[in-house]
């Protein structure tokens, strides 16, 4: 079994607790190795809670906050197994 599909059974198994992630990645180049190098960015869903002075009752918005950047998968596989096991 790869990683990739690691990563998108731990990314299930956390949708079904009830985290929601997203995975941003970025090519870039690198000077000091001379190659190109991946960036991975996590995103982790949240709502938010807003309260409006025209109603009574709270507004809720969702949106994405980084919560953790890495340069392979490997690692990003080692964030989401601690991420499930910190779950219960």
């Amino acid at each position: 079994m790869n990683i990739n599909q690691n990563i998108n059974k731990l990314l299930y198994a956390l949708k079904q607790k009830g985290q929601i992630y997203k995975i941003n990645s970025f090519q870039f180049y690198s000077k000091k190795n001379d190659k190109y190098c991946t960036k991975y960015q996590v995103l982790r869903k949240t709502t938010e809670e807003i309260w409006s002075l025209d109603k009574n009752k709270p507004e809720y918005i969702e949106r994405y906050v980084q919560d953790y950047e890495c340069y392979s998968k490997v690692e990003l596989m080692k964030y989401f197994m601690k991420e499930y096991k910190g779950m219960g």
